[in-house]
């Protein structure tokens, strides 16, 4: 995200310089320059799974957000909580950027290997103690809701 700023002061100092040269540019607007999903991401409130470790609605929307922020196969589609195979791919793809996943394939199924993941994931943020047996249980949901809520 702090790329994205240093983007737009350079753009919007290259458009002073040309506009002091005598070109005339308008500047498209800051919307264009952020990604359709990152604006339906910030908009989603924080979990309430961090307390009672109950996933719902929310805590798949905020999953799906995560898998959004993978590369090449990070999830594109809705923030709608529906965990498909994209949000899967999606979420197994960032994950393996952190070195939590370990699996040889990126998985587009909640496979026991995305929920170790997601369980090493919340445990090197401190908030999970519990075995990486690839199981949910509410302490698993607990731990991945607290990274989740302060990943974005």
């Amino acid at each position: 995200m702090h790329h994205t700023k240093h983007v737009i002061v350079l753009f919007s100092a290259l458009v002073m310089s040309l506009t002091t040269a005598g070109a005339v540019i308008q500047p498209a607007p800051a919307e264009a320059s952020t990604p359709r999903i990152a604006g339906a991401c910030s908009s989603v409130p924080t979990t309430t799974t961090e307390f009672d470790g109950v996933p719902g609605t929310i805590f798949y929307k905020r999953l799906q957000c995560l898998g959004s922020m993978a590369g090449y196969y990070g999830y594109k589609g809705p923030i709608d909580g529906v965990m498909g195979p994209n949000s899967w791919t999606g979420v197994s793809e960032q994950l393996a950027k952190g070195g939590y996943f370990r699996a040889g394939d990126l998985h587009n199924w909640e496979s026991e290997e995305v929920i170790r993941a997601l369980q090493r994931w919340a445990a090197a943020h401190g908030q999970y103690s519990g075995p990486i047996d690839g199981e949910w249980g509410p302490n698993s949901y607990r731990g991945a809701a607290w990274a989740l809520n302060r990943e974005f």
